[in-house]
């Protein structure tokens, strides 16, 4: 009741709200110590045979990128400095505006400062921890009310704080120095969000063909999300896949930070299913797990045709030749995060024969897929995709044949939070929002 009037914006007192949102964190992490438990007692959830396929996968598209693993950061290394002044500056960055700090914060500066002042002495405690450090001080958690949803605050030791972000730094300049991610995992330095929507719109107009339908092909934009992507990390799992492309220390120093106490006041609980999205390296982890997501839906051949031969990388949303590009339905891919877009093209054949693949499995004798197929209703009527039977049964198809890419045990696209859009030649308007 007391959530609904604060979410309705209606004027409610300082201590309701605070008391709610104490409330609702205890729920929350009372819903995951049972999470937790349930793993322990029931897990490891993936199968041996979806791990064995997911890792040779992942190791063997490594192999032919010529990927040479990151190794651990040499005592004398030569961008040592630039890489800890920079972790430096962004700790330093969330206290630009803090006017009271508290004791943590206090210390946590403290530190910072006295690493800028001495970093050789900063750097090898840095580099002593990561070799050596296996057991971690607990993890704080609170929850930021943004009265729409809550948002988790973790508080994490200034000291394991400084050489994460330093950590971060390294594996993100070795990484992008060695090529680790191909063109389509996004956020990128060379396009910035606005950017990123221009060239996706510009490289689907630029395909071959794209816009003929005169002989019953069809288009269609999937976009879609990794599901529950950060929870539902297995760490067994991704020690061995951090294996592949790192220094095996620094992989169990990564899955370590993970499986650590997390308590809330007299609430604790130790983490050991689903990566932490506190720690400072866990953007690095997130986009290499997703890396290894993205061969699943893709396939290796269409993967490496994408991105392009290892010693020269197609740029974003471009084929050496269109030859190349026209060999497979899956044209575009593009995933920012979590949040995957996809665009096929397909012939009348191949929409066929998904769609009769599709229908097999899923008999729809009274015409039922167009209930609850979801459209942009915030588009005027004529402008929105035209619910025409094969194209919303294309539409679920191909929904349905990516979903059945991806093992439930480690994410899953939901139809709720997806979008189809097909364009034929009973709909003339290709839709999607980035």
């Amino acid at each position: 009741y007391n959530r609904e009037r604060i979410r309705r914006g209606a004027t409610v007192d300082k201590t309701v709200c605070r008391k709610n949102l104490g409330r609702l964190t205890r729920l929350i992490l009372k819903a995951e110590k049972e999470r937790q438990h349930n793993y322990l007692k029931d897990g490891p959830y993936i199968t041996p045979e979806e791990a064995v396929v997911i890792y040779t996968t992942t190791a063997h598209w490594l192999e032919s990128r010529k990927f040479s693993p990151i190794p651990f950061p040499p005592l004398w290394y030569k961008h040592d400095t630039k890489l800890l002044v920079l972790a430096l500056e962004r700790l330093k960055e969330s206290y630009s505006v803090a006017v009271r700090l508290n004791q943590s914060q206090r210390e946590e500066l403290g530190l910072i400062e006295q690493a800028y002042d001495n970093p050789h002495e900063a750097l090898s405690r840095i580099k002593r921890h990561l070799s050596s450090q296996r057991v971690f001080k607990e993890v704080g958690i609170e929850f930021m009310d943004l009265y729409s949803h809550l948002l988790p605050v973790y508080e994490i030791e200034p000291l394991e704080k400084i050489t994460d972000a330093y950590l971060d730094q390294y594996l993100w300049y070795e990484g992008d120095r060695r090529q680790l991610f191909p063109n389509w995992v996004k956020p990128a330095d060379s396009e910035p969000p606005p950017l990123l929507v221009y060239k996706w719109c510009q490289g689907i107009n630029n395909l071959q063909a794209i816009w003929d339908a005169s002989d019953g092909q069809c288009v269609v934009v999937l976009q879609t999300k990794f599901e529950k992507l950060l929870e539902k990390i297995d760490l067994i799992l991704l020690k061995r896949l951090l294996c592949l492309v790192l220094e095996p220390s620094l992989a169990e120093y990564i899955t370590g930070k993970n499986n650590v106490v997390l308590s809330y006041k007299d609430m604790s609980h130790t983490n050991s299913y689903g990566l932490i999205p506190g720690l400072q390296v866990a953007s690095f982890v997130v986009q290499y797990y997703g890396l290894v997501l993205d061969l699943l839906l893709l396939g290796l051949t269409r993967a490496t045709e994408i991105a392009g031969p290892s010693r020269m990388p197609n740029e974003f949303i471009t084929y050496a030749d269109t030859r190349v590009e026209t060999r497979h339905p899956i044209r575009l891919y593009s995933r920012y995060i979590d949040r995957v877009h996809m665009l096929f093209r397909f012939s009348r054949e191949e929409a066929r024969d998904l769609i009769q693949r599709y229908l097999i499995e899923h008999p729809d004798p009274n015409n039922e897929n167009m209930v609850g197929y979801n459209n942009k209703k915030c588009w005027p009527r004529d402008a929105r995709m035209r619910l025409m039977k094969h194209d919303v049964n294309l539409g679920r198809s191909v929904f349905w044949d990516m979903k059945n890419r991806l093992p439930p045990s480690i994410t899953t696209l939901e139809w709720e939070n997806s979008f189809v859009s097909v364009y034929s030649k009973d709909n003339p308007n290709l839709l999607f929002s980035m």
